[in-house]
């Protein structure tokens, strides 16, 4: 016999006493089922087993399991955000969400009744998105600045960006040593993090982003991404050098032509005299 039974979680445990706490983490990513555990080999007579969603109350109930002699009676919640997920196992009371949903995170209580004694063990789940790969590209908007500008700051500045990161940290690493890093929040989308450097770095970057359950890098390669500019200093010291034996040249002609002048001068007689 199948049937919603009235939710008694209150009145057991008010009449059977105290009972112990203690919180399991779980995660798990998108779409893949998730079970959790009671602990018991098999359901034994009177066991009154009860899942919560949420909030400790009898409105968040989901799942329930009662054994008497001969009877076994089971509920489950058919209510979104549960709506064809959920599957209690009849002989552990163990329950299984099937095909996991960001709806589904959160915390989720268990209590079991037997000879009296009540116990209850909670579950704090996560549902993770799959992680996308960290893509690295130039700064525009920072590696745009004037040569005069760049001799104060760093010659190049990248940004490391990814999308699907909520719960996740973004992190630049040189080698094994962490350079810097950004975490997300479970709202959060996508994250983001620069990193300065200079066009002849020869160290080894990577770009990492992680969770509890999965991870993906990038390598850096700064000659692909960072290209010097031409460097208008460079440029202005290169005429000047061509420009010096030039006016070395104007100046000794113009020398010269002076100088066979005067001598003329000197050699034509005076019609005065």
């Amino acid at each position: 016999m199948t049937h919603k039974p009235v939710f008694l979680l209150g009145l057991l445990l008010g009449v059977f006493g105290a009972d112990t706490d203690n919180t399991e983490s779980v995660r798990v990513m998108l779409g893949d089922p998730v079970t959790l555990h009671t602990d018991l080999s098999t359901v034994r007579r009177d066991d009154h087993i009860v899942w919560v969603f949420g909030p400790d109350s009898p409105h968040n109930q989901i799942a329930e399991l009662m054994k008497w002699s001969y009877m076994l009676s089971i509920y489950v919640s058919g209510k979104m955000p549960f709506r064809d997920a959920l599957q209690l196992n009849h002989q552990t009371g163990s329950l299984t969400i099937k095909n996991t949903r960001s709806e589904h995170s959160g915390p989720y209580t268990l209590t079991m009744t037997h000879d009296r004694k009540t116990s209850r063990k909670r579950f704090d789940v996560v549902v993770h998105a799959p992680l996308s790969v960290p893509i690295i590209s130039a700064d525009s908007s920072q590696n745009s600045s004037t040569a005069s500008e760049r001799s104060a700051g760093p010659a190049c500045v990248l940004m490391c960006s990814v999308t699907n990161a909520s719960r996740a940290t973004l992190s630049f690493f040189k080698g094994s040593d962490l350079v810097s890093s950004v975490s997300g929040s479970d709202s959060s989308g996508s994250l983001s993090l620069p990193l300065d450097v200079e066009y002849d770095d020869g160290n080894r970057y990577s770009c990492v982003v992680n969770n509890s359950i999965s991870n993906h890098s990038t390598l850096l390669n700064i000659s692909d991404l960072c290209q010097p500019p031409p460097a208008a200093s460079d440029d202005s010291l290169l005429f000047c050098l061509l420009l010096i034996p030039v006016a070395l040249t104007v100046t000794a002609v113009i020398l010269c032509v002076w100088r066979k002048h005067r001598k003329t001068e000197e050699e034509e007689p005076d019609e005065n005299c």
